[in-house]
């Protein structure tokens, strides 16, 4: 009998292009959602509007938060894990936000999680590791993963990954800001030092519920 670890498991995450710098993670929460729902159109004006709903404000990025509601205000379930609990990867900025900017960051942050818990958005405060992973595949949930832009470009900034599978040796995911559809993989191996942005995790949690009569 193979070992939980020993199996492969991969979804057929359709990719999305991201078309701005700061659509990473509105793009990667559009492969989940289109996976989960066949019949949503994927286009340039629903990933601007997943981009008003989750961006930090005083920031271009988006949010764990942010995608978290916007799939949920889309009939999707979402559970929210980070190593921090905290503020989005805001201590690792160059420069740093300071006064007013800061403050409207903190209070953004602060609403779009009251509307996650209301509307039922589970969160946790864990490290993101390779079984957490392997659990949330299995069940047919995508997780969507916060990850260095440095591993795909010169660029030193947090960016969103959509995560396709994983197997003995390799996690494998799509990468929004590719020009076109590639396979992509990393070494579980590399799993510690790739997930998270300077040791600041996130992974949003999204899957469907089919309810039968």
């Amino acid at each position: 009998m193979r070992e939980a670890h020993d199996v492969s498991i991969h979804l057929d995450i359709p990719f999305y292009r991201q078309h701005f710098d700061f659509t990473c993670g509105p793009a990667s929460l559009m492969m989940a959602m289109k996976y989960l729902d066949r019949t949503l159109c994927l286009d340039k004006n629903m990933e601007i509007d997943l981009w008003r709903e989750g961006n930090l404000v005083a920031l271009l990025a988006t949010s764990r938060y942010g995608l978290a509601y916007s799939a949920a205000i889309r009939g999707f379930c979402v559970k929210i894990t980070s190593n921090t609990g905290g503020l989005d990867f805001v201590d690792m900025l160059v420069p740093p936000l300071n006064g007013p900017d800061l403050q409207i960051l903190k209070d953004h942050v602060s609403e779009r999680k009251s509307r996650c818990r209301k509307l039922g958005v589970r969160e946790r405060k864990e490290s993101v590791t390779g079984e957490t992973l392997r659990t949330a595949l299995s069940l047919n949930h995508v997780p969507i993963l916060i990850t260095n832009s440095s591993y795909f470009s010169n660029d030193n900034l947090p960016h969103w990954i959509a995560v396709t599978g994983i197997d003995e040796e390799f996690l494998s995911f799509n990468n929004p800001s590719d020009a076109r559809p590639r396979k992509r993989t990393i070494a579980l191996s590399e799993l510690p030092a790739f997930v998270g942005y300077h040791g600041a995790q996130s992974m949003v949690e999204v899957w469907r519920t089919i309810h039968t009569e």
